[in-house]
């Protein structure tokens, strides 16, 4: 082989290592929702990232929240909503979600890192939670610049037993 078509043979071969590693680790990582920025200042402020919004109902989605941490802090990220859900039978219409940063516990203070933030919805349709993150007090942005408004699809467990059963007995199902 000569000296130009072996730097070619090698060229290619760095670029198909360098594709199948970033395959790789596109695949291996959970669709990014919120990206959280905490400023020199240790202010924190949250936005939504273009992770697809798809759940099952009763079922935990994995969301990965990419922490971009400028100030170096090492308090714990903490996330809030509204629509939390108090108890495993909480009987509030507006309180749908269960929610879980993984690891819990504090920032490693290095400059980027990521977490898991893991989502459980009690209800299907379509459905929407404000979170807010904070890593402890003095630390929320102004402005409320660390609340995202995120609308989620979720798909019902199981599907309308009321119409499989009419479809089963020859009728057609609703809406045909």
């Amino acid at each position: 082989m000569k000296a130009g078509n072996r730097l070619l043979f090698i060229a290619g071969c760095i670029v198909a290592m360098a594709a199948a590693r970033l395959a790789l680790h596109a695949a291996t990582t959970a669709p990014r929702l919120i990206t959280v920025s905490i400023s020199p200042e240790a202010r924190v402020k949250a936005d939504s990232g273009d992770a697809p919004r798809g759940m099952t109902q009763g079922k935990w989605q994995d969301f990965t929240v990419k922490i971009e941490n400028a100030a170096g802090i090492t308090a714990p990220l903490r996330v809030e909503s509204a629509q939390s859900m108090s108890g495993a039978q909480d009987p509030r219409r507006d309180h749908w979600l269960r929610m879980e940063l993984v690891p819990p516990g504090p920032l490693t203070g290095a400059a980027e890192e990521e977490r898991t933030l893991r989502l459980w919805s009690r209800d299907a349709g379509t459905r929407v939670a404000v979170l807010n993150f904070d890593a402890g007090q003095g630390t929320q942005d102004l402005g409320f610049r660390s609340d995202v408004l995120l609308s989620f699809k979720v798909e019902p467990v199981e599907p309308n037993r009321a119409v499989e059963a009419g479809a089963a007995r020859g009728r057609p199902a609703r809406g045909q």
